[in-house]
């Protein structure tokens, strides 16, 4: 450790002259800048202590020997040539503190930094401070990336902040997740501890974001769990387990994406937008942001899109326009992610309550985002007729019934990729063949000849109401669910 002795070799210390007290009392652990007297009661015990012209106008040299006696300062350096008296000297001798005069063509930034380095150079020091820093960062475990950059910036003396991409030339350490880059501590400074504790810092982060991802993971599977699952109280048991907010009042909704990979977590770039959109969103949902959400939101993939789950402790709804882009109160990032993106649209759930509430307001909103066009926003709540349909396309007991219902339109040949939307075409056109050639780009004879090859395969009898309103109702929930690839040609089918 170095004492003002050894300071007063080093080139910065060299243009500073003792005046009064010993130079050896106390050693020296920091070099601090005093520009109001104030400062000079929180300096830490053994600091060098340089004193600005603005400090000595409101206290005279022995009350600041007093102030740095009583702190425990190793010294205190005065702004420019001084000169002394028998009682400074005796004062300074008493309270064992270095009283020193600096150089008048010298600034104060200068004789700061230098003394800064040399102090900082010190192996001891070094050791000392890294020790004290790294035992701080051991000893908080559990807590969030602010509050340990907080308390690692707090203990070395340099502010440490985390970055997505580095400058070439600033100080920067890499966060590794799962051994790949996520990110980047920097920090300004040559000081060697800093460096030192950086590393020690990127790998505690690493270790956070870590843990929170799996935590995520854990949450989403088992929100996914839950929303199919046969048994829901035994789901949502294991749900509040993994920290799902199942028994608060919900909100989904969904952003349709046909085209991104829907493997649940997995690292697509819709996923991504909508996560960071969501985590700058707002802590409150409803008109004028009028209930707080009781937990942050999830988000996930599922099935074939991004489900968004937000949840209040109160009954609130989501202020969302039918499809319309969205308003204000929508993120600007989310926004940009439906509206920048051909193949997406948005669905919003009503609200509702608990487990069952959960899987209705998702169901919901799926079924919404399934009439959303691009860049559209579709609530349920104003589908008004279409909703029992929006219902039933977001029913796996409905659509496993339509499937079974239209299997036997897999037999036909060539015919099977275009038999459910033809089938449809004729339903909706109250069995209109000149009107379902013009929907299918077609001849009305080639409509007439699907629709009987159609009616023997399924043995149906297309004149009863009942059962056309049947097929009609499962054509519409296949469609709906994108179960069968859409191609509509334009020529004849045999």
């Amino acid at each position: 450790m170095h004492r003002v002795s050894d300071l007063l070799r080093t080139p910065a210390g060299r243009r500073l002259t003792l005046v009064a007290g010993p130079w050896d009392a106390r050693e020296v652990g920091s070099v601090v800048l005093v520009d109001e007297m104030r400062e000079l009661t929180t300096a830490a015990p053994g600091a060098l202590a340089i004193l600005s012209r603005h400090a000595m106008r409101s206290c005279d040299v022995l009350d600041a020997l007093r102030l740095a006696g009583r702190g425990g300062l190793a010294g205190i350096v005065l702004p420019g040539p001084s000169g002394t008296t028998r009682e400074i000297v005796e004062l300074a001798r008493r309270e064992r503190v270095a009283l020193l005069a600096g150089a008048s063509d010298h600034s104060l930034s200068d004789t700061v930094l230098g003394l800064s380095a040399a102090v900082r150079a010190d192996p001891g020091l070094l050791l000392r401070r890294t020790r004290e820093a790294i035992d701080g960062i051991g000893a908080m475990e559990g807590a969030g990336e602010e509050d340990i950059l907080r308390a690692a910036s707090a203990s070395v003396g340099v502010s440490y902040v985390v970055a997505g991409l580095a400058d070439p030339g600033a100080n920067a350490t890499v966060i590794r997740v799962g051994g790949r880059p996520d990110g980047y501590v920097c920090w300004e400074g040559e000081d060697p501890a800093a460096a030192i504790v950086a590393q020690v810092v990127a790998t505690t982060l690493g270790r956070v974001r870590a843990a929170a991802r799996e935590a995520e993971a854990a949450r989403e599977r088992a929100l996914l769990a839950l929303l199919g699952a046969k048994d829901t109280r035994t789901a949502a048991r294991r749900a509040r387990h993994e920290g799902v907010p199942v028994d608060g009042w919900h909100v989904a909704v969904f952003l349709r994406d046909a085209g991104g990979d829907v493997s649940p977590g997995a690292a697509d770039p819709v996923l991504r937008e909508v996560r960071g959109a969501v985590a700058a969103w707002p802590g409150a949902l409803g008109a004028g942001g009028t209930a707080e959400l009781s937990a942050p939101p999830l988000v996930t993939r599922w099935q074939d899109g991004v489900l968004v789950l937000l949840t209040a402790d109160e009954r609130t709804t989501l202020n969302l326009p039918n499809s319309q882009r969205p308003p204000k109160q929508w993120p600007p990032a989310l926004r940009s992610s439906i509206l920048g993106r051909s193949a997406l649209g948005a669905g919003l759930g009503t609200c509702q309550e608990g487990p069952d509430g959960l899987r209705r307001t998702a169901a919901q909103a799926r079924a919404a985002a399934a009439r959303a066009a691009a860049g559209e926003v579709v609530r349920f709540d104003r589908l008004g007729v279409h909703a029992l349909l929006a219902e039933l396309s977001g029913s796996d007991s409905a659509l496993v019934a339509a499937r079974d219902m239209l299997a036997p339109l897999d037999h036909l040949g060539a015919l099977s990729a275009h038999a459910v939307p033809t089938l449809k075409a004729y339903l909706d056109s109250w069995g209109s063949r000149t009107r379902a050639a013009e929907l299918l780009t077609l001849h009305p004879n080639a409509v007439a000849h699907r629709i009987r090859r159609i009616a023997e395969a399924l043995d149906a009898d297309l004149s009863d109401p009942q059962t056309r309103f049947a097929l009609q109702l499962a054509c519409h929930v296949v469609l709906d669910h994108d179960c069968f690839t859409v191609t509509v040609s334009g020529g004849q089918q045999r």
